[in-house]
């Protein structure tokens, strides 16, 4: 009866071994993909090569990551894949810079509408009273006409200020 139990348990253990091995070696193990934000082509193609994995740059965009540098991945890192994978990136352009136009002078509606033409978001209106500028029209900006950046803030008039009696 041992000798039985031997033999079927030593069956058992080789039909286990076999099937464990052909798994492996059919699939490959997995990997899991590693975080690339940040990384330059270089860096990113170093560190998923010796992952056993490939890269596809896929583009480029702006961003608040570094120029240059991998700002999106197609596989969030953690993702488990097989090996011999690829991994697309998005590459930084860096931050989007605009010159900006000459705005003062000019109604807020009309610098709101010649903005966003433009796609110049404006980040802040300061309004204030003037005795030179009417009422609602642009009397400032920053950064001033032909510097660039990402958003513009305006000082638009209000008018005199009343006098109290």
């Amino acid at each position: 009866m041992k000798k039985i139990l031997y033999i079927a348990g030593a069956i058992f253990a080789g039909f286990l071994a076999g099937y464990l091995s052909l798994t492996l070696f059919v699939s490959g193990g997995t990997i899991e993909v590693p975080d690339l934000r940040g990384k330059d082509i270089v860096q990113a193609n170093q560190i998923l090569k010796e992952k056993g994995l490939y890269i596809r740059i896929d583009g480029e965009e702006y961003s608040d990551i570094p120029t240059g540098t991998v700002s999106r991945q197609s596989l969030p890192a953690g993702t488990k894949v097989k090996k011999g994978r690829e991994v697309g990136v998005i590459m930084s352009k860096g931050l989007k810079f605009t010159v900006f136009p000459d705005v003062r002078g000019v109604s807020y509606e009309e610098a709101e509408k010649i903005l966003n033409e433009k796609g110049i978001p404006i980040e802040k209106v300061i309004k204030i009273h003037s005795n030179k500028y009417p009422d609602n029209i642009v009397i400032a900006q920053s950064p001033e006409p032909q510097q660039g950046g990402k958003a513009i803030k305006l000082i638009v008039s209000i008018g005199e200020k009343e006098e109290e009696k």
